[in-house]
């Protein structure tokens, strides 16, 4: 017979996760430090979850979708186009990953310790490319916005996300803040004399 399966278990085992995944990070915690801090069995852990991978695609999607919910409002609350950039760039690549003590870094640590054939489980990369490309619509000038077909500038700024944030778990703080001002710069079209005055 099926176990049935109860929501204050899965959100038990979340909860855990969550926590183990923030102070040690993805490879050094263990399926059975994730069933004994959640309170069930490692078979009851497996009938929720079938890998730690699973454990972290649940977990990331709506900490990673949070993340950027926030981010866009406190982007539409600046004032003119470069400020609003300058707000994108410093969140994408100081503040999310500094989050929860680095958590974004647990998928960048995760995927190279996956099997090579599990391929991606989610498709979270487009959904942050299409978000990433519809805020910078608001943002831009309508005369900038040819920058954005395809989407490869977002899947640019996306992948320098992963950088920022293996870095922050690495505690290399490079001048972000310097980093996002020319970003911004270069998108705006501030010629380099005019972004020195």
């Amino acid at each position: 017979m099926a176990q049935i399966k109860k929501r204050e278990v899965r959100d038990a085992i979340l909860v855990s996760a969550f926590d183990l995944f923030c102070r040690k990070g993805y490879t050094a915690t263990t399926m059975a430090e994730v069933a004994r801090q959640a309170e069930v069995n490692i078979g009851t852990l497996y009938v929720y979850f079938d890998s730690k991978l699973a454990i972290l695609y649940a977990l990331y999607r709506p900490w990673q979708e949070e993340q950027l919910r926030n981010l866009a409002e406190s982007v539409r609350k600046m004032r003119s186009p470069a400020m609003r950039l300058r707000r994108l760039f410093t969140g994408l690549w100081a503040d999310i990953p500094a989050a929860d003590h680095s958590f974004a870094n647990t998928l960048m640590e995760a995927l190279p310790a996956s099997p090579a054939d599990a391929g991606k489980q989610d498709n979270l990369l487009e959904d942050v490319e299409v978000f990433l490309t519809e805020l910078l619509k608001e943002i831009l000038p309508e005369h900038r916005h040819c920058l954005l077909r395809g989407g490869l500038l977002s899947h640019l700024i996306w992948m320098a996300f992963d950088g920022y944030t293996i870095n922050s778990r690495l505690r290399d703080l490079r001048d972000i803040s310097a980093t996002a001002d020319l970003f911004s710069d270069l998108l705006m079209g501030v010629e380099p004399q005019d972004a020195a005055s």
